[in-house]
């Protein structure tokens, strides 16, 4: 049984479910699986952070503009 096959039958089996232990256990499942913010490191989140409010603020370089950067800064031709 392929993968798509075996999601479809667990919708299918979830859809019918009507015990609410049972779906409290299902989402306990979902719950699980972590964010990928959730296992970022502080340092990473502020780096991140400060580039989306540059982003905000209209810093930003064009493709081409960082492309001609690494040129330079690489002696690339």
């Amino acid at each position: 049984m392929n993968i798509e096959t075996r999601k479809i039958n667990l919708i299918n089996w979830i859809s019918t479910i009507q015990e609410d232990s049972i779906l409290e256990k299902v989402e306990n499942i979902q719950k699980e699986k972590a964010d990928w913010w959730d296992n970022t490191s502080d340092k990473d989140k502020n780096a991140i952070n400060e580039g989306i409010e540059q982003l905000d603020r209209g810093e930003h370089l064009t493709h081409s503009q960082v492309r001609s950067k690494i040129k330079e800064r690489f002696n690339f031709k």
